[in-house]
C-alpha cells in the first residue's frame, strides 16, 4: 500500500545485492522506504572472506555442524546479542509497518520485537536451494526461490503459509537491456570475438584463476575479462599475466579489472560468465540472458547452486580444474554450443523478474485492513 513505511535490514557480501534488488522492487510503488546496511561483526567478516576466497570447501564442515539443535541455538543466541541493540535502535527510530530482512543473523531480533509491535515481518532466505535451519523464520513470512526451496523450508516446521514462493530478487540494472555493442566499445571490448568474463565476486576467489592454462596457445582469438572484487594480489596477478600475454601476441586478450560498481555491463557483454556459484551472481547472469559456467562454490552453504545449474540447465557445472580447462578450449574452439542454454536461461530470467510484483502484491494484501477493523 503507497505510504506504507517500509524498513529493509541488510548487510555486506551478497545479501546488499539481495537489499538493493528488494529496494528496486518497491520504489515506484511510493512506499516510505529506509535502507539500512548493518556493518557485520569483525569474526564474521574475516572468517568469510577468509575462506571465500581460498579454502570454500572448508565450509562444509561448520554449514553442517551448525545444523545441530544445540549449536545452532548457541549461534542464534550470540548472533542476537552481536546486533540486538544496533537492530533494535535502528528500528525504533523508523517505526516501520513493514520489515524485509535479507541476512539470517537478524531474523531473532526481528522475531522477538514483531511480537511487541506486530509489524509485518517479510524473511528473504539468502539461500535458493540449501537452506539451513538458523535461515528461516517461523513467526515471519520466508521468501524462498522455487518449490523445491519451498519444500526444504517447511522441512524446518515452518507452516506452509509462513513460505511464500517468489524467484529470485535480481537488481534492475540486470534486468534493463543494454545496446551490448555500445557497452562493449565503451569498455573496450571488440564486438567481432568471443568474450568470457570470469567473476571472483566482491572478495575475489583465487578459484577464477583455474581456467588461466586454456588460454595458452589458441588457435582462435578470444577476450577474457578477470573481475578481482576487492582482491588487489589477484588484481595484480591478472594485470601481470595480461601484460605477459600481449608480449607474446597471444590470441587470448586479457582484460583485468578490480572492484567496480558496473559489474552489470560486463556481464551484459559476456557471452560466458565464469565464476564461483553464488546466486546472486548466477541469476543476475541469467537477468542478462548469459549462460553461466561453475568453476567453484562455497561448500554446504552453496551446493544447491550447483543442483539449480544442472537442473535448470543455465549452463556448465565443472570444478575439476584439468576438466573446467578441457570445458574451457572447448568452448572457445566452438562458441555455438553456448547456444542450447539460450531457451532456459531466458524462462528463468522471465520467472524471476515476477519476485518483485509478487512482493508488493503479498504487502499490499498483509497491510489491507480487514471489513471487521483488524489487520
Amino acid at each position: 500500500m503507497p505510504n506504507t513505511n517500509i524498513s529493509i535490514f541488510t548487510t555486506k557480501w551478497g545479501h546488499y545485492s539481495i537489499g538493493q534488488a528488494v529496494f528496486d522492487a518497491l520504489e515506484d510503488k511510493k512506499y516510505q522506504i529506509n535502507f539500512n546496511s548493518v556493518e557485520v561483526d569483525k569474526l564474521s567478516n574475516y572468517s568469510y572472506n577468509f575462506t571465500y576466497q581460498l579454502f570454500p570447501s572448508l565450509t562444509k564442515i561448520p554449514f553442517k555442524v551448525s545444523g545441530n539443535e544445540k549449536v545452532s541455538g548457541l549461534l542464534i543466541k550470540t548472533l542476537h546479542k552481536i546486533y540486538s541493540k544496533k537492530i533494535k535502535s535502528i528500528f525504533q527510530k523508523q517505526n516501520p509497518q513493514v520489515v524485509i530482512n535479507t541476512y539470517f543473523a537478524f531474523n531473532s531480533i526481528f522475531e522477538e520485537l514483531s511480537k511487541k509491535y506486530k509489524f509485518l515481518y517479510i524473511n528473504i532466505i539468502a539461500d535458493p536451494r540449501s537452506i539451513h535451519k538458523v535461515t528461516v523464520s517461523r513467526i515471519g513470512y520466508n521468501f524462498v526461490f522455487d518449490k523445491t526451496a519451498l519444500k526444504n523450508c517447511i522441512k524446518f516446521k515452518v507452516p506452509k503459509e509462513k513460505c511464500i514462493q517468489s524467484g529470485w530478487f535480481v537488481r534492475k540494472k540486470f534486468t534493463n537491456p543494454l545496446n551490448k555493442t555500445k557497452i562493449r566499445k565503451e569498455l573496450g571490448i571488440k564486438s567481432n570475438y568471443l568474450c568470457l568474463c570470469a567473476i571472483g565476486g566482491s572478495e575475489g576467489t583465487y578459484s577464477i584463476l583455474k581456467i588461466v592454462p586454456a588460454l595458452i596457445e589458441l588457435k582462435k582469438k578470444v577476450q577474457i575479462i578477470f573481475i578481482c572484487g576487492n582482491n588487489r594480489k589477484l588484481f595484480s596477478s591478472v594485470s601481470a599475466l595480461s601484460k605477459i600475454m600481449s608480449y607474446r601476441g597471444s590470441n587470448a586478450t586479457i582484460h583485468p579489472v578490480g572492484f567496480t560498481d558496473e559489474i552489470h555491463k560486463y556481464i551484459q557483454v559476456a557471452d560466458l560468465v565464469i565464476g564461483k556459484a553464488g546466486p546472486n551472481l548466477l541469476f543476475e547472469t541469467v537477468a542478462t540472458r548469459t549462460p553461466f559456467f561453475a568453476i567453484s562454490h562455497i561448500a554446504g552453504q552453496e551446493d544447491g547452486n550447483l543442483e539449480i545449474i544442472k537442473k535448470y540447465r543455465l549452463g556448465f557445472v565443472e570444478e575439476n580444474q584439468v576438466k573446467a580447462i578441457k570445458l574451457t578450449r572447448k568452448i572457445i574452439e566452438n562458441p555455438k554450443i553456448l547456444k542450447r542454454f539460450d531457451k532456459n536461461v531466458s524462462n528463468m530470467a522471465e520467472y524471476n523478474k515476477k519476485a518483485g510484483d509478487i512482493l508488493n502484491e503479498f504487502i499490499t494484501v498483509s497491510r489491507t485492513p480487514h471489513p471487521s477493523g483488524r489487520g
